[in-house]
């Protein structure tokens, strides 16, 4: 009885796995965007796909943004933070700070602490999204948002 069981348990999954395999659904276009274009026998024609030319053109395009862009200003209990960002030919070259917490002294120690670090995190990755600085529980958040809302409208 054992040995039967086996055999039908070791069919059945042979069969599902058959059918599994068989009924596997074919990728998407956006599942395949980058990958090159299969021609109707499965073989691939060496060419990108269209979506990933246009891909290709919107990094081109992101590349020639030149400007200043301001952020959002992010209110928190410790004041208002926000960030400028200039950049040159799609890369990031500056980062001003025009709105930064209060003129509390605490305030004005973290920032000095705090800010030149987040300028640093943001030149070296080129993007928003830095980690926070210790000790600068409120100013880092707020600064990263402040820098998100910058990047976006450079469209980057």
């Amino acid at each position: 009885m054992k040995r039967a069981r086996a055999v039908m348990v070791g069919g059945a999954s042979a069969v599902i796995l058959v059918g599994g395999f068989a009924a596997a659904p074919q990728p998407t276009a956006k599942e395949t965007d980058g990958l090159a274009e299969s021609d109707a026998d499965g073989t691939t024609t060496g060419e990108p796909s269209p979506a990933a030319e246009a891909s290709e053109r919107e990094q081109g395009a992101d590349a020639a943004v030149t400007g200043t862009f301001d952020g959002p200003v992010v209110s928190n209990i410790r004041g208002d933070y926000q960030v400028q960002l200039t950049f040159e030919a799609g890369v990031l070259v500056a980062v001003d700070y025009p709105v930064a917490g209060t003129e509390a002294a605490e305030s004005r120690r973290v920032n000095d602490m705090a800010l030149p670090i987040l300028e640093e995190e943001f030149l070296e990755a080129q993007d928003w999204d830095v980690e926070h600085v210790s000790g600068a529980s409120y100013t880092s958040p707020a600064m990263i948002e402040s820098a998100q809302g910058a990047f976006e409208d450079a469209g980057l």
